[in-house]
C-alpha cells in the first residue's frame, strides 16, 4: 500500500511499509510516504474535531504545511486506525528525526509530527474522537511497539496533561521502553474569558487598570492610533510583512525561531490560509500612519491562542505591547470565545494578566536495546553528578563534539 521515505543511512532495521494488527474490526497501519500521509487529508480535521483537547496545531494545514517546510531529513510515521472499508478511525501523527539539540542529534527519536525543530506545534496528540480514547487509543499505541526496534527514544513534546490519551501514552512507554516518564512539565497560562471588556479589568487592581488606560489615552490622542487587523486597512501579506519587523525588534541579540528561513516561509502560507477564514487573527495597532505593534494567533472551537506578538520598541513609553493584548483580547470576548490561552513559558505578564493554568508535558523513553540511547543517558548522568560548579569542563564546541563521537560510536 505505502512505500518508504527515502531517508539517511539507517542505523536501525525498518519494519515493513504496512504493519497490520487487529483487534476487532479495526486494522493498525503505519504510513510511511506522503502519498499515504495525503490520502488522509479529507478525513484528518473532522476526527480533529471531535477530539476532547483539540488544537489548531493538530490541524490538517500546520501538520502538512510543516512536513512541506521544515521537516529536514524526517521520516513519516503515521499510525491509523482503519475499520475494514479503509475509513480512519483515530490517527497518531507521528515521526522519526533528530532533534536539533546538539547532544541528541545522532539519536533516532520516534516523536510527535512537528514535535521539534522550526515552527514546532504547541499542543500536541493523539488524535482520537471524545469518549472513544479507552476503546481506541491503546490499540493506537501499539504502534510505539511495532516501531520500538527503529528509534532509540521517545520524545512526545507539549502534550496536554489533561488529554485522556496521557495515561495511555504513559502505559505504553513504561511497558515497552525504559526510564520513560515526565521530562517536563510547563505551564501554559490562560484567561476564563468574562461577558466584556469590563468584566476582565475588574479582575486587576486600580493601579493595573488606570496604566493601561493611561496609555491607551495617549495611544488614540497623541498617536492618532487606530486598532485593526490584518487584511481590513492593511493587506495580509504586507501585514505579515511589517509583523515580521516588528517582531525581529525584540530579538536584538539573535534570530527568534520564528523568523528562520523555513518557519517563515511556514507561516506565510499558513496565514494566507487561516487568516481569511478567520481561523488565524492579526490585531494590529497602526500609529501615526504605521503599523506599530500586531499580534498572531489561532483559534480552535471557542479558544484563542496567542502565538507571536511584535511591537516598535521606540513607542515603549505607551506599551504598544501590551494595548495590542488588549485589543486581542476585547475582540476574544466581542467574539464570545471561552479561553485566551498564552500558551508555555511562564513569563511575569502571563502571571499578570491570566488566572489559570494548565500543564504540557515532554514524555521521554529509551529503547532497551539501542547503544546510542545507553551512551546518551550515561553522559547525561556524569554531567549530573558532576556540574560546572565543581568540575572544570571544556568549551560547549569541545563537549558536543565529544558527546557526537561517543554516540556514533555506540
Amino acid at each position: 500500500m505505502t512505500t518508504t521515505l527515502l531517508s539517511p543511512t539507517p542505523r536501525i532495521a525498518a519494519a515493513p511499509n504496512v504493519t497490520v494488527r487487529r483487534r476487532g474490526l479495526l486494522t493498525l497501519d503505519i504510513v510511511r510516504d506522503e502519498a499515504g500521509f495525503h490520502a488522509l487529508q479529507p478525513f484528518w480535521d473532522t476526527l480533529v474535531d471531535q477530539m476532547a483537547t483539540r488544537s489548531p496545531f493538530l490541524r490538517w494545514d500546520w501538520l502538512s504545511l510543516w512536513w512541506d517546510e521544515c521537516r529536514r531529513e524526517a521520516q513519516l510515521v503515521i499510525a491509523v486506525l482503519r475499520d475494514a472499508e479503509g475509513v480512519p478511525h483515530a490517527i497518531a501523527p507521528l515521526m522519526l528525526a533528530s532533534e536539533p539539540d546538539p547532544a541528541r542529534k545522532h539519536l533516532v527519536t520516534l516523536s510527535f509530527l512537528a514535535g521539534f525543530g522550526d515552527a514546532q506545534g504547541e499542543r500536541l496528540d493523539l488524535i482520537v474522537p471524545a469518549g472513544q480514547e479507552n476503546e481506541l487509543t491503546p490499540q493506537l499505541c501499539g504502534a510505539f511497539k511495532l516501531l520500538r526496534h527503529e528509534c532509540d527514544n521517545v520524545r512526545l513534546n507539549h502534550l496536554p496533561e489533561e488529554s485522556p490519551n496521557t495515561p495511555h501514552l504513559l502505559a505504553v512507554l513504561q511497558e515497552a521502553y525504559h526510564y520513560s516518564g515526565v521530562l517536563n512539565r510547563q505551564a501554559s497560562r490562560f484567561i476564563h474569558l468574562p461577558a466584556s471588556w469590563e468584566d476582565f479589568e475588574a479582575r486587576h487592581n486600580s493601579k493595573w487598570r488606570n496604566v493601561l488606560r493611561r496609555r491607551r489615552r495617549a495611544f488614540t490622542t497623541e498617536h492618532a492610533g487606530i486598532a485593526t487587523h490584518a487584511g481590513v486597512r492593511v493587506s495580509i501579506p504586507e501585514a505579515m510583512k511589517e509583523f515580521r519587523v516588528l517582531h525581529a525588534m525584540q530579538w536584538p541579540a539573535g534570530v527568534s525561531s520564528f523568523t528562520t528561513d523555513a518557519s517563515w516561509r511556514f507561516h506565510q502560507r499558513l496565514a494566507a490560509r487561516w487568516l481569511p477564514t478567520q481561523r488565524a487573527w492579526m490585531p494590529i495597532l497602526e500609529a501615526d500612519g504605521k503599523v506599530i505593534a500586531a499580534l498572531y494567533g489561532f483559534v480552535e472551537r471557542d479558544e484563542f491562542f496567542q502565538f507571536q506578538s511584535g511591537w516598535e520598541r521606540s513607542l515603549a513609553k505607551i506599551s504598544p505591547g501590551k494595548l495590542v493584548m488588549r485589543w486581542a483580547i476585547d475582540c476574544s470576548i466581542q467574539r464570545g470565545l471561552r479561553v485566551y490561552d498564552m500558551l508555555p513559558s511562564d513569563y511575569e505578564y502571563k502571571r499578570q494578566w491570566c488566572d489559570d493554568v494548565r500543564w504540557l508535558l515532554d514524555l521521554e523513553a529509551f529503547n532497551p536495546l539501542s547503544w546510542r540511547a545507553a551512551a546518551f543517558r550515561t553522559l547525561r548522568a556524569m554531567r549530573r553528578w558532576f556540574p560546572r560548579s565543581t568540575v572544570a569542563e571544556p568549551s560547549n564546541e569541545v563537549q558536543e563534539e565529544h558527546e557526537s563521537a561517543l554516540c556514533q560510536a555506540a
